[in-house]
């Protein structure tokens, strides 16, 4: 009885270490706008250049984006490279 008990708890280990490891990871994490939403701001994170970590502010009203690097020497975030007026990023040209 005892043996069965023993083995039927390490079996329930086994499968549950497998069911973390193979089905149960989170989704990525995606930015989105919410509908209806009464917010003017977007705010995501990412990755600016190859060792530094930002957050892009985008302006939904004005249609600015602006990314920030964080200093950790100053603790404080640092503008990156100037305001991205959106409007004029993705404006087609005429064919």
């Amino acid at each position: 009885m005892k043996k069965v008990l023993i083995v039927t708890l390490v079996g329930i280990n086994a499968a549950l270490l497998l069911a973390l490891m193979f089905g149960a990871g989170t989704g990525r994490a995606d930015a989105q706008g919410v509908l209806g939403a009464t917010t003017d701001y977007l705010v995501v994170t990412g990755q600016i250049t190859s060792g530094w970590d930002g957050v892009y502010v985008i302006d939904l009203r004005k249609r600015y984006m602006v990314a920030f690097r964080f200093d950790k020497t100053k603790q404080k975030l640092i503008p990156y490279r100037g305001v991205r007026k959106l409007l004029l990023d993705f404006k087609r040209e005429k064919e």
